[in-house]
């Protein structure tokens, strides 16, 4: 069942569309000055994958593999990060498949613990994965890991 028909999503948040690329381009590059998409990434994922937005908040680029899901990117904006919202959106998404994985950078400090207090946990490593020579760190939250 695609996750926007799982009516999980909190207020505010809504399907992006390809009207929304240049917005998304604009988000993108504040969220991460030093590797963002570029417009024609963000063009592609929007017509092959979900994409979700909070206008004035951020967004998340996801594959729906029915029982499954794989978060693509996450996006907040710096001046909206670390009120909640963020975990929340995570734990909807979380709540609407049995597993979700993920790649983040080892050097993302930030990111790896919040994904590590909601349940993640590392199942592998890419070496030299990104363009700076920092590890991709392959997390996964299940909700048949024990605690």
């Amino acid at each position: 069942m695609p996750f926007g028909k799982k009516k999980i999503l909190s207020p505010g948040w809504r399907e992006a569309n390809i009207t929304d690329v240049e917005y998304l381009f604009a988000l993108e590059k504040l969220c991460f000055p030093d590797s963002y998409w570029s417009k024609d990434g963000i063009e592609s994922h929007i017509k092959s994958y979900s994409a979700w937005l909070r206008d004035e908040f951020g967004y998340m680029f996801f594959l729906d593999l029915g029982e499954e899901a794989e978060l693509l990117r996450i996006g907040i904006l710096p001046s909206q990060r670390r009120k909640g919202e963020a975990k929340l959106i995570l734990h909807r998404l979380c709540f609407a498949f049995q597993r979700v994985f993920l790649e983040v950078s080892n050097f993302n400090v930030s990111a790896i613990e919040l994904y590590s207090s909601f349940g993640f946990r590392e199942i592998g490593r890419r070496k030299n994965y990104y363009a700076f020579g920092d590890d991709a760190i392959i997390m996964e939250w299940s909700s048949r890991l024990d605690s």
